[in-house]
């Protein structure tokens, strides 16, 4: 056993770790809400109600009663903050922790014997090897950064690393009654947080089971799953809290045995599967363990080199093992019969195809690291030799910190804060907004039910409608009306047993809601009634759903509404997309800068369909309108979105296919004067997309005489570039387009000779 100086000193190593790591952390936590599940988690924390499945009982209770206090003892801050605050508390234990394990692995067991200088020099080598593994960790940027978000995966990580904690003591106590129970509990709580912990505390029981005598006192056997039970009793809110707190946006039906099993074992992803799309063709276990070495190695542990540390780790890790192994049966000969209940797991190990459900195996591998560490410094030669050693692994730290601070730093983040309330702020009053985007989806939930924005708007998932339980939540929206128990593909049996499709229940809420319907994301099914009855509208970041109207609408009253949506869209968002360099495809951000230009594409395409329809239709003898403001706004627009977001646009045939359009009817409009294009983005955006715009407005402006001599050259540039993309052939009008460019290149040529 050690010695109380000696565990006082490990807990001191192990709170120096945890508080440097949540300062860190804290400096370094933004304010808003994450991509991912956080919006969601959040919002269910807030009311109390119901995740996706499994539910998370023990998170939910957390996020209400942090942010519960919040509202009491710091109200200035939003409840987004406070729950990212609380994942810092949560990683920094974490990473504390880790530095603990290490420590007592690492403890000499001759020390008793050891002179005291030998003894200090010892502790000043693990305490070094301890901190490094503990830091290395907390500064890792996959760590760093669900650490730091509102999501289940910080209080994960705590657990996984309190188990493997609470086992080490266990490995010096075996046949401790106290710690079996205490571990029993602790497992079963963190399962109420994160399926994926069955993963570690398997092989856990399977330890405990060899290694102690468990199996032949059934008492000690029956306390410990007594406390297991406990733990994992915090399930048993998810119905109750259904029952007592129900609200509309809660998921599941979970206040029947049936629902409660259902909504535990995530039937509706699919149980052991990390999500409900088809993923028959995804990659096989040995590609996802190999992509899981090759990003601890060259992402997360930022140097390959130290593989051959992680090395050392692990044969000491295994003579480590079998030592405690020979000590164990050793122990168990002088007391009981030994029973061999070694369980040996078989099957693939399910794996997710996302990397933030590699952080539990990183704990693990970096506690390898730090045994690594401590047996490189104990090799040193001589006292003064392990002394400088043991202050130059400190070094590694540091620069894992210094390396991924800048990435790490979400202080200013507040992308989709900006981006929920950027399609909020432009609907209006008691909207009916139906989302089938989980970004968009948690989002906006977190402002509604945590932050009360906008909660004159019914919202409501569209893919949560889905499910056969969905007609157990209809009472929970008085405004609405649903045809039947739930959405579901026309001429199907569930149809025929009284579900609804799309169609239906947009008839079914015409009357209420007008033409204040809203979607944002596709339709589940495909449904040609829908497409018969009604259209979609650009809208800002969503689409207005309307009744198709057989007369045409007019261009330019389209472009009045629509520009003065995108007006508080631009006021949101245009200054603060996400920057592609920091915020690559890899991560959720990256959507925010993806959704504001496809929906800006989206509007200048439909305007210029719209202008050119009623051009035609005053060259059949109809009445003309005005049209030119819109064209030139559309080009304007589409010209915008190729140049400030190249990598989408500046390649891509349809983008070139309409700008030549727009170009061509440009050169044929009869108006006179070309009209001045609004600039709503204003010159507080990003220096690249601010210098786009000024090229290209300037290059208007100089043809303000010559305008349309100016869109006769960006129509043969635009309309040559799609020509030359072999994509282009795939386009509808191909052919049309083709036969025009050639014609009219060849009668310009005639006119020069």
């Amino acid at each position: 056993m050690p010695s109380r100086k000696e565990s006082s000193f490990d807990t001191s190593v192990s709170i120096l770790t945890a508080a440097i790591a949540f300062a860190i952390y804290a400096s370094t936590a933004s304010d808003s809400i994450a991509g991912g599940d956080a919006g969601e988690l959040v919002a269910e924390g807030c009311a109390l109600g119901t995740s996706h499945p499994p539910g998370y009982p023990l998170y939910t209770i957390i996020v209400y009663l942090v942010t519960s206090l919040g509202k009491q003892f710091a109200p200035s801050q939003t409840p987004a903050y406070i729950v990212n605050i609380t994942s810092c508390a949560f990683g920094s234990i974490s990473s504390g922790l880790i530095s603990a394990v290490v420590c007592k692995l690492t403890k000499h067991t001759n020390s008793k014997a050891a002179k005291q200088d030998e003894l200090n020099l010892e502790n000043v080598t693990r305490c070094s090897a301890a901190l490094a593994a503990g830091l290395m960790s907390a500064f890792s940027p996959l760590m760093w950064q669900y650490n730091t978000s509102a999501e289940v995966f910080a209080l994960h990580n705590m657990f996984v690393s309190l188990i493997v904690y609470v086992l080490v003591i266990y490995s010096s106590n075996v046949n401790s009654m106290s710690i079996i129970y205490l571990g029993a509990f602790i497992c079963g709580l963190a399962l109420t947080n994160q399926h994926t912990a069955i993963l570690l505390i398997m092989p856990v029981v399977g330890y405990v089971f060899y290694t102690s005598s468990i199996m032949i006192k059934p008492r000690l056997l029956m306390t410990s799953a007594a406390s297991f039970l406990v733990g994992i009793s915090s399930y048993s809110l998810l119905p109750l809290l259904a029952i007592y707190r129900p609200h509309a946006g809660s998921w599941g039906e979970v206040t029947t045995v049936r629902g409660f099993i259902h909504h535990l074992l995530r039937r509706d992803y699919g149980t052991m599967r990390l999500y409900s799309g088809d993923d028959t063709k995804s990659e096989g276990m040995n590609e996802r363990i190999l992509s899981w070495a090759s990003d601890f190695v060259f992402h997360q542990l930022s140097r390959s080199s130290l593989i051959v540390l992680l090395t050392l780790g692990i044969i000491s890790g295994l003579q480590m093992l079998l030592g405690t192994g020979r000590d164990s049966r050793a122990l168990k000969q002088n007391k009981t019969k030994r029973v061999n209940t070694q369980s040996r797991a078989k099957g693939k190990h399910p794996f997710g195809v996302w990397t933030r459900f590699w952080m539990h195996p990183n704990i693990l591998v970096y506690i390898l690291l730090g045994i690594g560490l401590y047996k490189i410094i104990a090799c040193s030669p001589n006292k003064s030799t392990q002394r400088i050693a043991a202050a130059v692994v400190l070094v590694l730290p540091c620069s894992t910190y210094w390396q991924n601070r800048s990435v790490s730093d979400q202080s200013s983040n507040r992308y989709f804060r900006k981006y929920a309330s950027s399609i909020l702020d432009t609907l209006p009053s008691h909207s009916f907004l139906l989302i089938n985007y989980d970004q968009q989806w948690t989002s906006v939930r977190y402002l509604q039910s945590c932050e009360g924005v906008r909660n004159d708007i019914t919202s409501i998932n569209l893919s949560m409608m889905t499910f056969e339980w969905w007609k157990t939540k209809h009472a929970l929206y008085d405004n609405v009306q649903f045809p039947g128990t739930h959405y579901t593909r026309g001429n199907t049996l569930p149809w025929l047993n009284g579900g609804f499709t799309f169609s239906e229940f947009i008839d079914a809420n015409s009357d209420n809601f007008g033409t204040n319907i809203f979607i944002g994301g596709r339709l589940n099914f495909e449904d040609p009634a829908f497409l018969d009855k009604y259209e979609e509208e650009p809208f800002g970041l969503v689409r207005r759903i309307q009744k198709r109207d057989p007369r045409s609408k007019s261009a330019e009253s389209y472009r009045l509404d629509s520009l003065e949506t995108w007006r508080v869209v631009s006021k949101h968002l245009s200054s603060n997309l996400p920057c592609e360099e920091e915020y690559p495809e890899t991560t959720w951000e990256s959507t925010v800068h993806r959704e504001f230009f496809d929906h800006l594409v989206s509007r200048s395409t439909y305007l210029l369909d719209l202008a050119l329809k009623q051009d035609a239709h005053a060259e059949k003898g109809m009445p003309h309108k005005v049209v030119l403001p819109s064209i030139a706004e559309a080009a304007a627009w589409l010209e915008l979105a190729q140049s400030w977001d190249t990598k989408s646009y500046a390649r891509q045939s349809s983008m070139k296919k309409n700008l030549g359009l727009a170009y061509m009817n440009i050169v044929r409009s009869k108006e006179v004067r070309y009209p001045d294009v609004e600039d709503i983005f204003g010159d507080d955006t990003d220096g690249e997309g601010r210098r786009h715009r000024q090229n290209w407005w300037k290059g208007m402006s100089d043809g303000d005489d010559n305008w349309k001599t100016w869109a006769t050259t960006r129509w043969k540039s635009e309309w040559e570039a799609f020509l030359d993309l072999e994509s282009s052939k795939a386009e509808p009008g191909y052919v049309q387009i083709k036969n025009i460019y050639e014609s009219v290149v060849k009668s310009s040529r005639r006119s020069t000779n």
